[in-house]
C-alpha cells in the first residue's frame, strides 16, 4: 500500500536522524583547559577533550607513563600515555578521554587518557617556592585542587612496589598521602616535596586527598635529645 511506503520512508529518516544525532553527540569534542575539568569531573567524565597546556613532570608507573599537564591559570590535570612521555617543559595540545578515576600507582584521580598529542611550544617551569602547611592547603581545598604546591614533613608510613607507591608525611598536625614514582623514602625522614594536589582521590577503598609527587628532596630527621625536650 502506498500509504505504508510513505510511513515507512518516515520512520527510516526519523531514525537514521535520531541516530546520526546520538553518534554526533558521542563523538562530541569539548575544548576546554584542565582547571575546568578538574573542577567539573562529573561533567566531563568520559568524555572526549582537548586539552592545551604544559608538562610540568613526566613519569613512568608500572608501565604506563603519565605527565602534568598545566593550564595558564595553574591547574595541572593527570594524562596517562601509551606513548613516551613528553619533555617537561613542553608545551602540548592534547585530544583524549576523561576519566574520574585514573589509576595512577597506588591511587586514582581524575585524569585523561591520551588519544593525540601536538607539541607547540616549549618554556621554562616555574616551582613554587613558598612552602604550605597541610592545613593551610585543606582549608583552601577548592583554590589548590589541580594545583602545584610545596610541602615538608616526617615521612610516618610507606610502600613501595617496583620503585612505585605512596608515603605519609606529617607536618607535626595533619598528615598527607604522597604518590610517588621514585620509591617511597626511609621512615622518619624529613622530606620536601613539589607536587601536584588533589583534593578528590580514591585509595585502598578510600576516598582521600593526596600529593602526586613532581620532585623531593630528603635529609635525616634529627630528633631533639631528652635533655632538649620540654
Amino acid at each position: 500500500m502506498k500509504w505504508q511506503r510513505v510511513a515507512l520512508s518516515v520512520f527510516v529518516v526519523a531514525f537514521l536522524a535520531l541516530a546520526g544525532r546520538s553518534c554526533i553527540q558521542r563523538t562530541k569534542v569539548f575544548t576546554t583547559e584542565p582547571s575546568t575539568v578538574i573542577r567539573n569531573p562529573d561533567r566531563f567524565s568520559n568524555k572526549t577533550v582537548i586539552l592545551s597546556g604544559q608538562v610540568i613532570s613526566a613519569l613512568s608507573i608500572g608501565g604506563v607513563g603519565f605527565y602534568l599537564l598545566q593550564d595558564e591559570k595553574g591547574s595541572a590535570i593527570t594524562v596517562a600515555t601509551q606513548r613516551e612521555t613528553p619533555d617537561v617543559g613542553a608545551i602540548l595540545r592534547v585530544k583524549g578521554r576523561v576519566r574520574k578515576a585514573l589509576q595512577i600507582g597506588a591511587a586514582s584521580v581524575i585524569g585523561v587518557e591520551e588519544w593525540e598529542r601536538k607539541q607547540i611550544g616549549f618554556d621554562e617551569v616555574k616551582k613554587p617556592m613558598k612552602v604550605l602547611s597541610i592545613g593551610q592547603i585543606r582549608d583552601e581545598a577548592i583554590k589548590y585542587n589541580g594545583q602545584p604546591v610545596l610541602v615538608q614533613g616526617k615521612v610516618v608510613e610507606g610502600a613501595d612496589i617496583l620503585g612505585a607507591g605512596y608515603f605519609i608525611i606529617t607536618d607535626g598536625k595533619e598528615v598527607l598521602t604522597i604518590i610517588t614514582s621514585s620509591g617511597s623514602p626511609r621512615i622518619g625522614s624529613l622530606v620536601q616535596v613539589f607536587g601536584v594536589y588533589n583534593r578528590l582521590a580514591f585509595m585502598k577503598g578510600q576516598t582521600i586527598d593526596c600529593l602526586i609527587e613532581i620532585e623531593r628532596k630528603a635529609k635525616d630527621w634529627e630528633e631533639r635529645a631528652p635533655s632538649q625536650q620540654m
